[in-house]
């Protein structure tokens, strides 16, 4: 299991959504996924959530749909032993 990781971006998205009233659940149950670390977990998000990874300025990073929302993204990368939770938003707020 991974431990968690947030950079200072992704906790200022995060603040954005709560802001907004968004509920948080399903972002805490992809980011759990990714905490699991698992064959089984990375399968779920390959195939619920569009798991993926990143080229060009993110690459080394994997993005995900959160609660297959359309136009909510995760991005986060990982080491030994922790998933680095990098930023977390729509397309335009992400990729500008």
């Amino acid at each position: 299991m991974l431990r968690p990781a947030p950079t200072p971006k992704y906790i200022r998205d995060l603040k954005r959504l709560k802001k907004r009233h968004i509920d948080l659940k399903p972002l805490d149950e992809v980011m759990q996924l990714i905490l699991d670390n698992t064959v089984e977990s990375i399968e779920e998000l390959k195939r619920r959530h569009n798991m993926h990874t990143l080229l060009g300025e993110w690459k080394g990073s994997s993005e995900c749909h959160v609660a297959n929302a359309g136009d909510w993204l995760l991005i986060w990368c990982t080491t030994e032993d922790l998933a680095i939770f990098q930023r977390t938003g729509s397309h335009d707020e992400l990729f500008g």
